[in-house]
């Protein structure tokens, strides 16, 4: 009898050290529970303030700011197509208090060897938010009236068309060069330092052509100061009175709209409960009405696209640039060596 007691007793003392120690972990894991946001978070764009990029996270961010509680600063540190922006913010812990707005700038940076990182390895997409839309566009004084009469001048006379761009890589180049492979034309690029000094070329007749985001011409075409003959978009653009180059070409339909990409980037290792926290903040924002107008006025096209879908989206848009880069002989690297399919493959 006295054995049978000490054994139940040896028992009740068992498990209640058990039963403490559970609680104990309990309570250590709601200490290790990430607490966040809990200062001001700086946000890197990689390139110069009034740009594309820092317009579009100047757009949203204040939004994001009301719906986190805390500061969020921009900061434009430009250079290397936003290599230098986005090496800055892998430097930094991987704590969500240093977040990186980037572009469809990130899908070129390997194949044109500017630096080996991608938006999909090294990072991780929050949240794409908006695709900005292209536009060909010709001086006011131009013999061109219509995008057609454009495309049959330069089918026959290959090369003599010169369209000035943001330099190489970029969307506008891109979009030209898109053009050649699937209409069967020839163009000859002058690169400038951006998207500005691009337009000023075209407006001022140095130029045959540009190609460049319609929210940086809308007004000098309004105005008479040069004239857009298309987006390179399959649908017209709402409250722009151009044709969808789609439409009249449909060849081109499976590539558009073609247009630069916009988003929130963490580094790859950033907690989950960190970007759970950023995912919902954006999730509200891409939804408030003053995001959506934002987006009307700069003729942008929202998007939502976070997780698997935002990694896709990234990845089928990467191979697309990156093997038209390599099939023009732009690109200075080989797709296949970062492992980039070709598109359809």
């Amino acid at each position: 009898m006295k054995r049978f007691k000490a054994l139940a007793l040896l028992i009740i003392a068992s498990l209640l050290v058990l039963s403490l120690a559970g609680c104990g972990q309990k309570q250590q894991s709601g200490e290790n529970k990430v607490k966040y946001p809990e200062k001001s978070i700086n946000v890197i764009v990689g390139f110069s303030a009034g740009g594309p990029t820092d317009l579009i996270a100047r757009g949203i961010m204040p939004i994001v700011q009301e719906k986190l509680g805390v500061g969020v600063g921009i900061t434009n540190v430009p250079g290397a197509a936003s290599a230098t922006g986005a090496n800055q913010v892998l430097s930094q812990p991987k704590d969500g208090y240093t977040l990186f707005f980037g572009s469809e700038a990130m899908s070129t940076w390997q194949v044109m060897g500017t630096a080996d990182m991608s938006p999909t390895r090294d990072f991780v997409p929050v949240k794409v938010v908006a695709q900005a839309i292209p536009v060909l566009a010709v001086p006011p004084n131009s013999k061109f009236k219509t995008v057609e009469e454009f495309i049959n001048y330069a089918k026959q006379n290959p090369g003599k068309l010169r369209i000035s761009t943001a330099g190489p890589a970029t969307v506008p180049h891109v979009s030209g060069l898109l053009l050649e492979k699937e209409l069967g034309v020839k163009f000859t690029y002058v690169p400038y330092e951006g998207g500005r000094p691009a337009i000023t070329a075209a407006m001022g007749g140095q130029v045959d052509a540009t190609i460049e985001m319609v929210q940086s011409m809308v007004e000098a075409h309004r105005s008479g100061q040069i004239r857009i003959l298309a987006s390179l978009t399959n649908e017209p653009v709402e409250g722009l009175e151009v044709p969808a180059i789609g439409a009249k070409y449909p060849e081109l339909a499976k590539y558009l709209p073609y247009g630069p990409y916009f988003g929130l980037f963490v580094p790859k290792g950033t907690p989950d409960e960190v970007v759970d926290v950023l995912k919902n903040a954006m999730d509200e924002a891409v939804k408030d009405s003053r995001w959506l107008d934002y987006c009307k006025k700069l003729y942008l096209i929202p998007i939502d696209y976070s997780g698997d879908e935002a990694v896709k989206f990234i990845d089928d848009w990467t191979a697309k640039a990156a093997w038209i880069l390599y099939d023009a002989g732009v690109a200075k690297e080989s797709p296949e060596k970062f492992g980039i399919k070709r598109p359809n493959q």
